[in-house]
This record gives C-alpha cells, sequence and structure tokens, in this order.
C-alpha cells in the first residue's frame, strides 16, 4: 500500500519509480528531488514518519491537514506558478522528464 493518498502524490511518485528504474537499467544513478521541491519533501517527510509506528499507520496528502501544515511551515505552498517553476528550475530539474535515459 502506499504511503501516499492522492492522485498528485500518486502521479509523482509513480513517475519518479519509473524514471529511476529506467534509469538504474541503464547505468545511471536514481533521480533524488530536493527538500526544496514539495514532492521531494513530501517524499522525505513520508520516508522519515514511517520509520515510527504511528506514521506506518497514516497517509501524507498534500491536503492532509498534517503534511499540508508541515509544507506551510516550510515556505513550500504556494499557488504562484512562477514561483513553482523558478524552484524547479533552481532545482535543475526544469524538463527533468524528457531527459534521453537511453
Amino acid at each position: 500500500m502506499s504511503q501516499f493518498g492522492t492522485h498528485a502524490e500518486a502521479v509523482a511518485s509513480g513517475s519518479l519509480a519509473g524514471y529511476n528504474a529506467a534509469s538504474q537499467a541503464f547505468g545511471h544513478a536514481p533521480l533524488q528531488l530536493p527538500r526544496t521541491t514539495a514532492i521531494g519533501d513530501i517524499i522525505a517527510y513520508a520516508n522519515e514518519k514511517m520509520e515510527t509506528k504511528e506514521g506506518r499507520r497514516n497517509r501524507y496528502t498534500f491536503a492532509g491537514a498534517e503534511y499540508f501544515e508541515h509544507m506551510k511551515e516550510a515556505g513550500l505552498y504556494t499557488l504562484d506558478v512562477k514561483e513553482i517553476e523558478e524552484r524547479i528550475e533552481k532545482a535543475g530539474l526544469k524538463d527533468v522528464f524528457k531527459r534521453k535515459i537511453v
């Protein structure tokens, strides 16, 4: 069972998993998304929480109370598309899934 509870998280983590599977099949290092991005942060946050018994009982979503509060406190929550694009570019992730693996 996935630790993520909504479509957005499942699509993002599934896309990353597929990309990393293909990357590793061709001898490339896996892509790790930084915590400066919401998806990188939720993956790291959920992994940390999964280390505890209580954390394994929870699902982590962008809309969920626990992670949503963390996301706001970390300064990651925004609806400003330009700000999101700037974060992605600064992290070196612009068009990352367009990069050729083969």
